[in-house]
């Protein structure tokens, strides 16, 4: 998955920042964040986790997972519909 997950880090730099934790050399951390096997992936949103994704899959899908967490965490922009309501 390491490959998956560098694309996945360059492709959208510019919506969230990829990072890695080595449970190795981490045991804390591993244990702090709960990190039983590997790969697990923990999103993060205002420094709380918002998401776990377990497990290998294809990277269309880990992409799809990621990106509908990031939805149940903000709020989206207002429509024409709406501002013009108010």
């Amino acid at each position: 998955m390491k490959p998956v997950v560098s694309e996945i880090a360059v492709e959208f730099r510019d919506v969230f920042v990829v990072a890695k934790l080595d449970v190795n050399y981490n045991p804390i951390k591993t244990a702090e964040y709960q990190i039983r096997g590997t790969p697990t992936y923990k999103l993060f949103y205002e420094g709380n986790v918002v998401s776990t994704i377990l497990g290998a899959m294809p990277k269309e899908k880990l992409v799809e997972r990621i990106l509908v967490s990031l939805l149940t965490v903000i709020e989206p922009p207002l429509t024409d519909e709406q501002t013009d309501s108010e």
